[in-house]
């Protein structure tokens, strides 16, 4: 059997027999790797099971469109074997067709993938925000500057109170 036979015919098993969820991809890197001119990347993916399971990492290596890169935040729907978290799939839609299936298959959760809760052309949704810097880790930045003699004894007195102030 031909290799790519096989990876298509366990695609296809995931899409059958596989639970669902929505993928978000969480880091991008580059392998050095091209086929056609088009680069094999390799992405990490958080999971969240649409059964209500906790989420999960997962990785992909790839060889993907130069002009389709995903990007960090993107969201795809995925498929998976809850005994094998290293067996799944993720899909890319490229036309109101596939747009409809996903939004068949997900439900509610289909607006939230990249390419469907927003129009064509239209921005992606952005990705979840960075949680708000801890205030220790600030102060300890802040001293160390000071130290460093970046900051003057006035300048660590001022930001200090300033990250005090948002507690």
């Amino acid at each position: 059997m031909a290799f790519g036979k096989r990876k298509r015919e366990k695609a296809e098993n995931l899409l059958a027999t596989g639970s669902k969820g929505i993928g978000t991809v969480m880091n991008v890197q580059d392998t050095g790797m091209t086929m056609n001119d088009n680069p094999r990347i390799k992405m990490t993916f958080r999971i969240e099971p649409l059964d209500g399971s906790p989420p999960f990492e997962a990785e992909k290596t790839k060889v993907v469109s130069r002009v389709q890169i995903p990007r960090s935040g993107d969201r795809y729907p995925v498929w998976y074997d809850p005994a094998d978290a290293d067996s799944w799939a993720f899909a890319t839609i490229d036309n109101d067709e596939g747009r409809q299936q996903i939004r068949q298959m997900f439900g509610s959760a289909a607006e939230t993938v990249t390419g469907i809760g927003n129009p064509p052309g239209a921005a992606a949704p952005a990705a979840p925000a960075a949680p708000a810097p801890d205030p220790v880790e600030r102060l300890k930045k802040l001293d160390e500057l000071r130290t460093a003699g970046v900051l003057t004894e006035a300048e660590f007195q001022e930001k200090k109170a300033e990250i005090l102030a948002q507690l």
